[in-house]
């Protein structure tokens, strides 16, 4: 702050400035001592600026009712009529200018009553018009800058990512949860008719609370997962996707074009809502993707549009969503997969350079970015020579 001054009292001096300006007695000495002002600190630019700016939003919102008689609200759709823009206004001076002193620019304004108390002299009563005005004008330009923020978030949607090795819990606005896991990214689209989540990359468990009027709808590359209420995991490489459900059922389309939120939802015959589709038409009628239903329990891989559902013990489902714990989890694993599986959580990768080493089978609970813990094992119950390096770890026969 200026001077030890708070906002309130910076502001309150470039209105007088401002109310000095408007005042047609301005010289050559007042731009010299008002500029000084404006170049002796940015929140004394900020202050006026925000002024300029108030004044010339008054002038449009006030243009909007001319004419209008006194405690009449116009019909809607009515703004642009001519008769409630009839009749002479008169003329005011312009918001004035940093670089010269201010002149008449012939804008128009609506008469405004003179509802001030008699007593003030008249330079204080324009004060104290203007300042009811400035702040009329502040308020509704907070409305707009709220409804753009609100309406921006709605339609651009709430991006949430993690880092490589990072996890992260999201708490959307339905009441549902999301759990990032490493190297994730997504967005988040809620609308009246649908909850829409776009999943870039990486992996995410959903806990979604129960809302039939509006799906659940997961969107990974070309593959649609959709539930209403219900506890399930999707995991991203490419276009194809493995999920995880183990609360409730979700349906899994291998083609995912655009659909359309309630109620244009149709039953897929299973008690599953599943979206009509835009735009995708047949011989026959409307084109529906085809959609596999995953009850708890069962963990489905897709592979183009092929999927291939596998039911699995609570153990083995666990498993595979140790990951929210900070822990991988091998049983009977390949070390190939493995290794692929630890360099997602780290920068510093491994690699396998001899391929006889790859079909090794492994098994146990590791920290998911403990792979010094990993290699020593690897090293000392396996036939596996360790080479490391600042940037990766080679892995060969011994």
């Amino acid at each position: 702050m200026t001077n030890g001054m708070n906002s309130e009292q910076i502001e309150e001096i470039a209105s007088q400035w401002f109310e000095k300006r408007e005042s047609g007695t301005w010289t050559e000495s007042d731009q010299a001592e008002f500029s000084a002002w404006l170049e002796s600190a940015a929140v004394n630019r900020v202050a006026y600026i925000r002024l300029v700016a108030a004044w010339k939003h008054l002038a449009r919102i006030k243009a909007l009712g001319a004419g209008v008689p006194a405690g009449v609200i116009p019909a809607r759709g009515s703004w642009g009529d001519a008769r409630f823009f009839k009749g002479t206004l008169p003329e005011t001076h312009s918001p004035p200018t940093f670089g010269a002193s201010p002149k008449n620019s012939g804008h128009l304004e609506p008469p405004v009553p003179d509802l001030l108390p008699p007593t003030l002299t008249g330079a204080h009563r324009r004060w104290a018009r203007w300042r009811s005005y400035a702040t009329a004008a502040a308020v509704l330009l907070v409305m707009i800058g709220s409804a753009y923020t609100y309406f921006s978030g709605v339609f651009a949607g709430d991006r949430y990512s993690t880092p490589v090795g990072g996890l992260d819990v999201v708490h959307l606005i339905d009441g549902s949860q999301v759990t990032l896991n490493t190297d994730t990214s997504l967005r988040v689209v809620m609308t009246k008719g649908l909850r829409r989540i776009e999943l870039n990359k990486g992996e995410a468990f959903f806990d979604v609370a129960h809302d039939r009027s509006r799906p659940f709808v997961v969107y990974a590359g070309n593959k649609r997962i959709m539930a209403v209420g219900t506890k399930f995991s999707v995991r991203r490489e490419s276009d194809n996707v493995q999920v995880v459900v183990t609360e409730g059922r979700v349906s899994l389309a291998t083609a995912a074009p655009h659909i359309l939120p309630s109620p244009g939802a149709v039953p897929d015959g299973s008690g599953e809502i599943v979206p009509r589709i835009s735009g995708a038409e047949s011989a026959t009628g409307p084109a529906y993707p085809p959609v596999t239903l995953l009850r708890a329990g069962t963990v489905a891989r897709t592979a183009n549009t092929e999927v291939l559902v596998h039911q699995q013990t609570a153990t083995e489902s666990q498993a595979l969503l140790s990951w929210r714990n900070g822990y991988v989890a091998f049983r009977d694993t390949t070390l190939a997969d493995a290794v692929n599986e630890f360099n997602r959580y780290n920068t510093r990768k491994i690699v396998i350079d001899d391929p006889t080493i790859a079909d090794i089978r492994i098994g146990g609970n590791f920290r998911a970015n403990n792979t010094d813990a990993f290699l020593w094992l690897l090293q000392n119950g396996f036939p596996i020579a360790i080479e490391e390096s600042s940037d990766k770890v080679v892995l060969r026969a011994r």
